[in-house]
């Protein structure tokens, strides 16, 4: 049963109650078509999952008792961002950002690599879009902590942002080193960066190893950037222990 977000703002603990407003409203009442006295569970993406039964269904808002509350359900230990070149095609961008987040990444970043297509930022009505992607999927997927879609950086502002992270893995082509899991130290946070289309120019893999960045690889076969991105995300939160 996927969850459905409840704004904290939403949320009174010391009423016990809770409401459900705009698309979730919609989603819940005319598409579910869920009636008072149904059990839902509900997240407000800050790591709480309730469980309550409807109360009331009103012009507006869906009313809900909440019956019980649970902590970080599911979710994975590893606080993985990723980081990923904007592809050509926004479709598929769009599918690797969903899969990232049922997979488990706590956040998303696009950054711009010399070989990337696409190099306008998520503002506006797009980036609106890829959040409500990312609240759908977390949903789905029964998380219960929300991952945050941030503003596009450079290769310059990625290598300031992760300079004090101890596990960075840049996934390329050209590595001879498959070992993701060998990588783990106890480390609680990680980075991950998959690069466009067209690949990673050859002078940003080397100033990606000198700010200690390593290189792993999927394999032999070449795969689409989506496709490396999902697996990559994959393997790197099922290795880590």
């Amino acid at each position: 049963m996927e969850y459905y977000f409840a704004d904290p703002a939403n949320i009174n603990s010391q009423t016990g109650e809770l409401f459900l407003t705009d698309i979730e409203y919609s989603h819940v009442t005319k598409v579910l078509r869920k009636r008072e006295g149904e059990e839902i569970s509900i997240t407000d993406g800050e790591g709480n999952v309730y469980h309550c039964v409807i109360s009331s269904v009103l012009r507006t808002k869906v009313v809900c008792s909440i019956l019980g509350k649970q902590t970080d359900l599911f979710e994975p230990e590893l606080k993985l961002r990723l980081y990923i070149a904007p592809l050509k095609s926004k479709d598929r961008f769009e599918f690797a950002v969903e899969k990232a987040v049922e997979l488990g990444v706590d956040s998303i970043v696009p950054v711009i690599t010399k070989h990337t297509v696409k190099r306008s930022g998520y503002s506006g009505a797009q980036g609106d879009r890829l959040r409500q992607i990312i609240r759908s999927a977390m949903c789905q997927s029964q998380r219960c902590r929300l991952p945050v879609f941030y503003p596009s950086v450079t290769i310059t502002e990625l290598l300031e942002e992760t300079k004090f992270e101890s596990l960075k893995v840049v996934m390329y082509e050209f590595s001879d080193s498959k070992n993701i899991q060998a990588d783990y130290s106890g480390s609680s946070t990680a980075s991950l960066l998959i690069g466009p289309e067209g690949g990673f120019d050859e002078s940003e893999i080397e100033l990606l190893v000198e700010h200690g960045w390593k290189p792993r690889s999927l394999g032999k076969r070449k795969l689409r950037a989506e496709t490396a991105a999902v697996v990559s995300v994959f393997e790197f939160l099922n290795s880590y222990k």
